[in-house]
């Protein structure tokens, strides 16, 4: 069974654990935070943003990652992680769901999200979710993508 929760301070150091190099980092957070990343930023992001960052458990277990921001009628998801030893088990999927869902339960009409375009798998799991291209593309290297509630 798995639980979606606010992240806690605890928590931080696992997450940075799971991106190893600038590379990883830029395709969990984009631009904004620099490498190597410190729980310092992973805070202020967070706080600067007005977000929320929940984590995923499975049996107890640390696996999952996301942020959700509040944009007037709608949220965005963001700084969405699996924990690379545990990736191809469906999580992130299952992630993404629970993190779509709490945007619902806080009154959203929308989720958007961006994503690398070169990075297929997390494409295929926001499309079986629902998820479809916005009409207005952000970046070259991104694909905004939308999801109305």
């Amino acid at each position: 069974m798995s639980e979606l929760r606010e992240r806690t301070t605890a928590d931080v150091d696992t997450v940075i654990g799971w991106v190893p190099d600038a590379a990883a980092l830029y395709r969990f957070a984009g631009p904004r935070l620099t490498w190597p990343l410190t729980a310092q930023q992973m805070h202020d992001s967070a706080a600067a943003e007005g977000a929320t960052a929940w984590v995923m458990d499975v049996e107890q277990r640390l696996v999952g990652h996301a942020q959700l921001t509040r944009c007037g009628d709608a949220v965005r998801l963001g700084r969405v992680l699996i924990d690379p030893t545990q990736r191809g088990r469906g999580l992130g999927r299952r992630l993404v769901a629970s993190a779509v869902e709490r945007a619902r339960q806080q009154g959203a009409v929308r989720v958007d999200l961006s994503v690398l375009a070169d990075n297929p798998a997390a494409r295929r799991i926001y499309a079986t979710l629902g998820f479809t291209p916005a009409p207005v593309q952000e970046a070259s290297d991104m694909i905004a993508m939308t999801r109305n509630l």
